[in-house]
């Protein structure tokens, strides 16, 4: 039985594990699993200090955050099924270094990878001053990003009991350039910058008025993370594109996912041109 979004072809049994934004929870997913066909298992990973996992300290160094990340990966993971990963914002990062540590690890490759609302790797900017920040650069910081109903911003209480996972989060975000090899300098990681790429299709989604994203050769730069085919897809909307219309954008995925599974080995590590997709 299928689900709301109806693709020109239906992928067969996979996980999707899916990965939040700075400050956001599993249930930024909570619609996905009745939208997509049956087959597609969506599978939200809560990072330690959000939603579920409230109760633990939310991780300032990406090393423990990745084994915390490998950890829960694991534990849900289905050995017999393919997978592929979504990430969301900072969720693009933590997707793309969960896919590096796996492989390093000897656990299996990915037969997709989506990266939303995040420029590439090696175009971040370097931002060191988000575990002293004030509640009002906090404040301005999410209203900037859109996302946030006003009401909501207006809560000091409600914002200063999440400051610490917010903070947690925007530093892994500001510093991920100091641990990985993206722009920042004299930080950067030897063993970041000489690991190869991932060799599965990898997709940029991002939304058309996302000020975050609104440079275009930074988006593309993701094509370099892969030797698998790259395609960027644009959408209506702003960073939080995905609140607005999931339908288009779980189309496009689960199509990319068709796509994927039916391209034979050998193809999924040559290097295909850009592609470039327009849902209205």
């Amino acid at each position: 039985m299928m689900g709301s979004v109806v693709a020109a072809g239906s992928p067969p049994p996979l996980q999707l594990f899916c990965l939040a934004h700075a400050g956001g929870t599993s249930m930024l997913y909570r619609r996905w699993s009745q939208l997509v066909p049956t087959g597609v298992q969506v599978v939200p990973l809560e990072l330690p200090g959000h939603g579920a996992r409230r109760a633990l300290p939310a991780p300032t160094q990406w090393p423990a955050l990745i084994d915390d990340v490998c950890d829960e990966w694991r534990a849900r993971r289905n050995p017999a099924l393919p997978f592929a990963v979504f990430g969301h914002s900072m969720g693009a990062l933590v997707g793309l270094e969960l896919l590096h540590a796996l492989r390093a690890r000897g656990m299996g490759s990915a037969v997709w990878f989506g990266a939303s609302a995040s420029v590439a790797p090696d175009c971040r900017i370097r931002e060191t001053h988000w575990l002293d920040c004030t509640l009002d650069q906090m404040i301005d910081k999410l209203r900037a990003l859109g996302g946030t109903p006003e009401q909501l911003l207006a809560d000091r209480d409600l914002i200063g009991f999440l400051m610490p996972t917010l903070r947690a989060d925007f530093h892994l975000c500001g510093t991920y350039s100091l641990q990985f090899g993206a722009r920042g300098g004299s930080g950067t990681s030897a063993a970041a910058a000489t690991r190869e790429p991932l060799d599965c299709p990898l997709a940029v989604l991002t939304g058309r008025d996302d000020p975050a994203t609104a440079r275009a050769e930074d988006v593309v730069r993701w094509r370099s993370q892969t030797l698998g085919a790259f395609a960027r897809h644009r959408f209506d909307g702003g960073h939080f594109y995905l609140d607005g219309a999931p339908a288009p954008v779980l189309a496009c995925i689960v199509d990319s996912l068709t796509k994927a599974l039916a391209q034979p080995p050998q193809e999924a590590s040559a290097r295909l041109p850009e592609g470039e997709a327009w849902i209205q």
